[in-house]
C-alpha cells in the first residue's frame, strides 16, 4: 500500500466524520428549536387564565341560554378578545383591533371554559395585568340567537325573557363589571344582531326576544294607579296627572317642613349644649370658690366636690342657692372678735374655762 493510497484514505475518512458531525449538529439544532417551540406553548397554556365563559345561570338581562344549543364552529375559526365588546383601538370600528384570543375552547358538563391569550401590545397587557392580579375577573359572551322558547319548563324564576335554544357565539370580552354572581372569571350576555350589531333588548322592535307573560305591562301599572286614586277605570291620563300634582305638592310641602324642622332642632340642639357647658363651668368655679372659703370641706376621694357637681347637674339654680347659703369658716380674729371689729384679749381663754367648769360639774 503506497503512502499516497494512506493519505487519501486519510483524507476520506476526515471528510465522513466532518460531514456526520455536521448532520448531527443540524439536527440537534432543529429538535432543540422544536423542543423550545413546544415548551413555550405549554407555558402558553400553563400561564392562561381560564373563565368560564358561559354557563345556563339567569344573566342580567333577564335570560338565559342553553349550553347544548351553542355553535362554537365559527367562534372556534377567529376566536377573537374584546375589551367590554369594543375594540381597543380609534374610534372607527373597522379600523379597531382586539386584545388577544381564546385557546382550548371546550364545554364541560353546562359550562363553555376558555383560556386567555392576551396580545403583547401595551394595552393589551395592562388588561392582561389585571386579570393577573385578580382585578378583573369577568368575562361575557357575544352571541346571536337563533331560536328562543318560552316554554315553562324552560324558565326561571325571575326570569324576563324567552330562553334561548340556539345560539351562534360571536366572540367573548373580558369585562369591568359582570352579572353573574355564581363564580370569579364567569360571564354575562350580549347579543349581536344579523349585522353584527349590539342589540338593546327593551327596544322591542330589533329585539330577538320577546318579553315574557309574566312580566307587568304599562296598562296593569296605570289601572293600579287609578284604583289607588280612586279613579274610574274609563280615567284618561290627563284625569291622573290632575289626581297626582296635588299630591306631589303636598310632598313637596312636607319635604319642605321637615327641611326646617330638622334645622330648628339642630339649632335647639346647639343652644342647648352651650348652655349645659356654661352651667358646667359656673358649678365648678362656685363649688371651687366654697372649698376656698370654707362652707366646703373636701375629702381625700373628692366626693364632696362630685356630691355637688350631680347636685348642680339636677337642679342648677337650687343648687346655686343652697351653696350660696351655707356659713363661710371664721378665722381666728374673726373667733376672738367683739362683734364690732374690737379684739377682746383673753375672750379666747374666758369662753374655754368657763367650757372646762361647765364639764367638771357634771
Amino acid at each position: 500500500m503506497t503512502r499516497n493510497y494512506r493519505i487519501k484514505k486519510a483524507r476520506k475518512r476526515k471528510i465522513i466524520t466532518v460531514r456526520i458531525f455536521i448532520t448531527r449538529v443540524i439536527t440537534f439544532l432543529a429538535v432543540r428549536d422544536s423542543l423550545l417551540f413546544l415548551c413555550s406553548k405549554i407555558d402558553a397554556r400553563n400561564m392562561a387564565k381560564t373563565f368560564v365563559i358561559h354557563d345556563e345561570s339567569l344573566n342580567s338581562k333577564g335570560f338565559w341560554m342553553l349550553t347544548s344549543g351553542c355553535d362554537l364552529s365559527q367562534f372556534e375559526k377567529n376566536p377573537i378578545m374584546l375589551w367590554n365588546h369594543n375594540y381597543a383601538w380609534g374610534d372607527d370600528r373597522e379600523n379597531n383591533l382586539p386584545i388577544g384570543h381564546w385557546d382550548n375552547v371546550r364545554i364541560k358538563g353546562k359550562q363553555i371554559l376558555a383560556d386567555a391569550v392576551f396580545d403583547s401590545d401595551e394595552f393589551a397587557q395592562k388588561i392582561a395585568q389585571k386579570v393577573e392580579s385578580g382585578s378583573l375577573r369577568m368575562a361575557s359572551v357575544g352571541a346571536k340567537a337563533i331560536e328562543m322558547t318560552n316554554d315553562k319548563s324552560m324558565i326561571k324564576p325571575g326570569q324576563r325573557y324567552e330562553t334561548v335554544t340556539k345560539w351562534v357565539l360571536k366572540e367573548v370580552s373580558i369585562v369591568n363589571i359582570g352579572a353573574n354572581d355564581n363564580a370569579l372569571a364567569m360571564s354575562d350576555v350580549v347579543l349581536y344582531d344579523n349585522e353584527s350589531k349590539l342589540i338593546n333588548l327593551s327596544d322591542e322592535g330589533s329585539s330577538p326576544l320577546k318579553l315574557l307573560d309574566n312580566q307587568p305591562k304599562n296598562s296593569d301599572k296605570m289601572d293600579e294607579v287609578k284604583k289607588l286614586l280612586n279613579l274610574s277605570d274609563d280615567a284618561s291620563e290627563k284625569d291622573v296627572l290632575a289626581k297626582v300634582k296635588p299630591l306631589l305638592d303636598l310632598a313637596q310641602k312636607l319635604s319642605d317642613v321637615t327641611t326646617e324642622r330638622d334645622g330648628f332642632k339642630a339649632r335647639i340642639e346647639a343652644i342647648e349644649l352651650a348652655e349645659k357647658e356654661a352651667n358646667s363651668k359656673e358649678a365648678k368655679d362656685l363649688i371651687a370658690v366654697a372649698l376656698k372659703d370654707g362652707r366646703l370641706t373636701e375629702d381625700k376621694e373628692g366626693s364632696v366636690e362630685k356630691f355637688w357637681l350631680s347636685s348642680f347637674e339636677g337642679n342648677h339654680e337650687g343648687s346655686k342657692k343652697m351653696l350660696a347659703a351655707l356659713p363661710k369658716r371664721k378665722n381666728v380674729i374673726e373667733t376672738l372678735s367683739d362683734g364690732e371689729g374690737g379684739y377682746v384679749p383673753g375672750k379666747f381663754f374666758a369662753a374655754k374655762q368657763s367650757e372646762i367648769e361647765k364639764n367638771n360639774s357634771k
